[in-house]
């Protein structure tokens, strides 16, 4: 009896989402660190520290909110699939397979030139299209499967992984700038030990910026 190794390559996906608990995680000490006890307290001074606090907080947010929106979309869609019993016909020009999900399943007679067959999915396999081990299905243009989304890249939701990454590093830099002053001065306040816990989340906050 041949087993397909493989197959436990899909416990990866419990990975996955331990993964996702560690990025709300960053998230939240990041959130906490920015507006709960650094730049919070200042919008009530008034003055140029509350307006340039009000400026930071309207920034972190926006970008805060764009990341969550390019990362649950980037989670929550379909990467492309191979619609059932799909195969190649020879001889006919080339056509462009999966720019977008809608298409690919309304395409049970796509045709492509250089297609291929899965063994694993017994279905046939557009150019382009790889098989999955942790997903256990073919991908339209898979790029990789990234455990920190719990999903595979594919055709149709490669501009939100790129919108998650560029909004990634926004967010970050930012927050690296804003509590470099607060990190500087961390080891200073660690003395006196009414603002050790504040010291402490800063540190963590700034730590886990990549």
């Amino acid at each position: 009896m041949e087993i397909n190794v493989f197959k436990f390559c899909s416990g990866l996906r419990v990975l996955g989402y331990v993964m996702i608990l560690l990025v709300a995680a960053i998230v939240g000490v990041s959130y906490y660190a920015v507006v709960s006890l650094t730049y919070g307290p200042l919008l009530l001074r008034g003055g140029f520290d509350s307006f340039l606090s009000f400026i930071i907080v309207i920034i972190f947010h926006v970008l805060l909110v764009l990341l969550l929106w390019s990362y649950i979309r980037v989670v929550l869609k379909d990467p492309g699939s191979v619609p059932e019993n799909w195969r190649a016909v020879p001889g006919e020009e080339s056509l462009e397979v999966g720019t977008s999900l809608a298409a690919a399943e309304d395409g049970f007679e796509r045709r492509s030139r250089g297609g291929g067959y899965c063994i694993h999915c017994q279905n046939g396999k557009p150019p382009r299209c790889h098989h999955c081990s942790i997903c256990q299905r073919c991908v339209l243009k898979m790029d990789h499967h990234c455990v920190w989304v719990v999903n595979c890249v594919g055709a149709c939701n490669y501009k939100f992984f790129l919108l998650f990454l560029l909004y990634t590093f926004l967010e970050t830099t930012m927050v690296t700038i804003v509590l470099l002053p607060s990190f500087i001065n961390f080891f200073g306040e660690a003395k006196n030990h009414s603002s050790a816990a504040k010291s402490a989340i800063i540190f963590l906050a700034f730590d886990s910026v990549p």
